[in-house]
């Protein structure tokens, strides 16, 4: 159910010429050739625009628009970085889908206020992830972080996105939150850890006072 587009247009089999063999997974058999990213959005109607591709402004308004008018919530995560390289602004996908979109972004854009509502655009970062996730695999001394390890990291993060977040628009958790973010993702990824036999240490008794006490506090 993913589409991919590049610089030359959705990538499929039937466009002509040799796709790199990275892309070569992901080349859709099922459709021609298809250049501009409106008329891709027309055509295969997604429920999601994703993007990577480090070219500021390539979800036009008119692209915007198309996929608001196909879905009651669209999402929208434009998450090229600097700003500058951003797909499109939070004003923008909030006020094109009339405040529906479900918005995230690479770097941070301050809160959007339209009319009555006051929305706050997420930033997806690995700032949520990454310490979390890389302090878990180090306490326990893990062989490798596996897949399901990532994964932990990811489903105890969305775990505390709270209801305020949600009706703020934000699908991440506050930022001022990131040490108790950590330390409940950290305690995720060493209890799965444990569970593929590939954490090194004895188990502690209390997972997450164990983590907690090992966490470094800039108190001097």
């Amino acid at each position: 159910r993913f589409y991919f587009v590049d610089s030359v247009g959705l990538v499929t089999t039937k466009r002509g010429g040799a796709l790199q063999a990275h892309k070569v997974p992901y080349a859709r058999d099922d459709y021609e050739k298809i250049v501009d990213l409106l008329d891709i959005v027309i055509t295969i109607k997604p429920t999601a625009l994703i993007g990577l591709s480090g070219i500021g402004g390539s979800f036009t308004k008119e692209t915007l628009a198309a996929v608001s008018s196909l879905n009651a919530r669209p999402i929208i995560f434009s998450l090229s970085n600097p700003t500058s390289n951003s797909e499109c602004s939070a004003e923008d996908a909030y006020f094109v889908s009339n405040c529906r979109a479900i918005f995230a972004s690479g770097s941070p854009y301050d809160s959007v206020t339209l009319g009555d509502r006051t929305l706050v655009p997420g930033q997806g970062n690995n700032m949520y992830i990454f310490p979390g996730l890389g302090f878990g695999a180090w306490l326990c001394q893990a062989t490798k972080v596996s897949k399901s390890m990532v994964t932990a990291s990811a489903l105890a993060l969305a775990d505390l996105v709270t209801k305020e977040n949600l009706d703020l628009g934000n699908i991440y958790p506050d930022l001022t939150r990131i040490r108790e973010i950590s330390t409940d993702i950290a305690v995720k990824v060493v209890q799965q850890a444990f569970t593929e036999g590939l954490a090194t240490i004895e188990k502690p008794v209390d997972m997450k006072s164990f983590v907690q006490a090992h966490m470094w506090r800039a108190k001097y």
